[in-house]
């Protein structure tokens, strides 16, 4: 099984306060991975270390070593990691345009300006996410006027569109109904044929029907992480086995 993301001993502060505990942990290449665990635990904060957004933010910090393939993420230019780790967050965030501009932002920024090129992008990731035949007639209007399902389908489409290695997503089905989560990951199910996919994830049943591995985390630490059926139907360590049958959560 080919690794394309490797943490060694990752710890991250907020100020002098620890959210995350030398986390070690390896992300397979074209596969679901989902990252579970309580509120506060740290699962928000490890996808901040892992495409260097943490080091943004005023007074937070992190220590260790994050390799994506073999090179460090340390070594590489924050906007190209971003490039190369693309991340959605939990609530849609469409920008203020319209569906055709949010879909061709990210391209014009990287330097791509032929209409013909742009125009395949956008139609090309559209598709991926199955929102071409419901926006098509519609790519000049407001992204704000679609539905929560699809701006944040929009969002991952618009994610895709500098073809990230790695696409994160962080809760992204909180916000949504029934009807669009299921959108969703059918869509993630055959978005990992080409991309590696990070979700962090509170809904079990969710993270148990897509993804190929599981990683628990509890109190800032990695407990335990492995084949999902294995970590759903034969948890090795006890603080997994509580978070599975309720105990906490």
């Amino acid at each position: 099984m080919e690794m394309i993301l490797r943490l060694e001993k990752v710890s991250a502060y907020y100020g002098k306060k620890s959210a995350l505990k030398e986390v070690s942990m390896s992300v397979p290449k074209k596969q679901i991975t989902a990252i579970i665990g309580p509120s506060g635990c740290g699962k928000s904060t490890l996808l901040r270390c892992i495409n260097s957004l943490l080091s943004e933010e005023k007074d937070a910090s992190y220590t260790g070593d994050i390799f994506l393939g073999e090179k460090n993420t340390r070594d590489i230019e924050g906007d190209e990691l971003r490039r190369r780790i693309g991340m959605v967050f939990q609530t849609p965030s469409p920008f203020p345009f319209s569906v055709y501009k949010n879909m061709t932002y990210a391209p014009k920024y990287n330097g791509v300006h032929s209409k013909k090129e742009l125009d395949r992008i956008a139609v090309e990731k559209l598709k991926m996410t199955g929102l071409f035949d419901e926006v098509s007639a519609e790519l000049d209007k407001s992204a704000l006027k679609l539905s929560g399902g699809q701006q944040q389908r929009l969002c991952i489409a618009r994610a895709l569109t500098v073809d990230p290695e790695i696409l994160m997503l962080d809760e992204p089905c909180s916000a949504l109904d029934i009807k669009s989560s299921a959108i969703i990951e059918k869509m993630l199910a055959e978005l990992k044929k080409t991309y590696t996919i990070i979700i962090v994830t509170h809904n079990l049943a969710q993270a148990k029907r897509i993804a190929d591995r599981t990683v628990f985390m509890y109190d800032g630490h990695v407990i335990e992480e492995g084949p999902t059926d294995e970590i759903f139907g034969n948890p090795k360590k006890e603080e997994t086995k509580d978070f599975l049958s309720g105990v906490f959560g």
